[in-house]
């Protein structure tokens, strides 16, 4: 693949990958959250948007075993963002499932330059750090901050296409409130830094000492939305819906606070399950979240 070049336009493009997969969870209709999203941009027309998205889209391919289709798309997941991270290019990620987040991140460690620091928000009712060996479902999308780690197993490690890893110090996850006990103690272990989701009375607040503090110390961030972090009752389409989440409200004025951040190289959004929906109350809500942290409207 070939890197696109910045434009002069007004309003610049935001890359915008879309991967139509579901290959990590166990829903089908997650696979379909790019094209509706890109869909629900295009009803509105460039006059009536805040941003400009230049979209690209990904597809699975079933010829292979779950696990290496998951792998391929991973891969090229990667030369996107790697391609992206090189250009200075910030780029926007619609997954299906959160599997998708180790081809997203690990392309974007393999993109910088060797001294540089990488850190990553992630935002998720679930902390993702199974590994085949410890998952109880064994669907990938229970999984990729433990690939991200350094911390899989031999079956998921091959699923991986970086060559490099997070630091467990440049790594937050903020809004946690359901989990199995041996994925919380590989995160332990790791000393990675965890905010539970009762432990949040202000996510603007939480969120911008994440960006401080990991900003003192690395050169690049990206931030990963599950949406299953929002409470069902703002958020009722997505894959796995817990009780007792945030806000939208609250998750739009944190992103908007921290608005096209110059250390954020990319926003990932992930878990959105059309069956689910109600009124397209979710599928909207990803326009907004989008628009909060990319948008140019005054």
């Amino acid at each position: 693949m070939r890197c696109h070049p910045r434009t002069n336009n007004i309003m610049a493009n935001i890359q915008t990958l879309g991967i139509a997969s579901c290959l990590g969870g166990p829903i089908p209709s997650c696979g379909y959250a790019a094209e509706m999203l890109r869909d629900e941009f295009a009803r509105q027309g460039p006059r009536q948007t805040c941003l400009a998205l230049q979209w690209h889209m990904l597809y699975p391919e079933h010829q292979r075993s779950k696990e290496e289709n998951i792998a391929k798309l991973d891969r090229s997941i990667s030369l996107y963002t790697a391609c992206w991270t090189k250009e200075r290019l910030p780029f926007l990620i619609i997954g299906g499932d959160h599997s998708c987040a180790m081809g997203t991140w690990g392309g974007v460690i393999n993109g910088l330059p060797q001294s540089a620091n990488f850190g990553l928000i992630w935002l998720d009712a679930h902390m993702d750090a199974h590994t085949f060996a410890t998952s109880p479902s064994g669907n990938v999308h229970g999984m990729p901050v433990a690939a991200l780690l350094g911390k899989a197993d031999d079956r998921l490690a091959p699923l991986y296409p970086g060559c490099k890893f997070i630091k467990p110090e440049n790594l937050i996850l903020i809004g946690v409130r359901d989990f199995e006990n041996k994925e919380c103690d590989l995160l332990k272990q790791a000393s990675v830094p965890i905010v539970y989701a009762d432990q949040i009375d202000d996510l603007a607040r939480v969120l911008v000492a994440a960006i401080d503090n990991i900003g003192r110390f690395c050169d690049f961030m990206g931030i990963s939305i599950d949406l299953d972090i929002i409470d069902p009752e703002d958020a009722p389409g997505v894959e796995t819906p817990v009780p007792g989440g945030i806000r939208a409200s609250q998750l739009i004025r944190a992103l908007s606070l921290i608005h096209r951040h110059p250390q954020v190289c990319g926003l990932e959004i992930t878990e959105f399950n059309p069956e689910q929906d109600k009124d397209n109350k979710t599928l909207r809500l990803m326009k907004d979240i989008v628009e909060a942290f990319y948008g140019d409207c005054e």
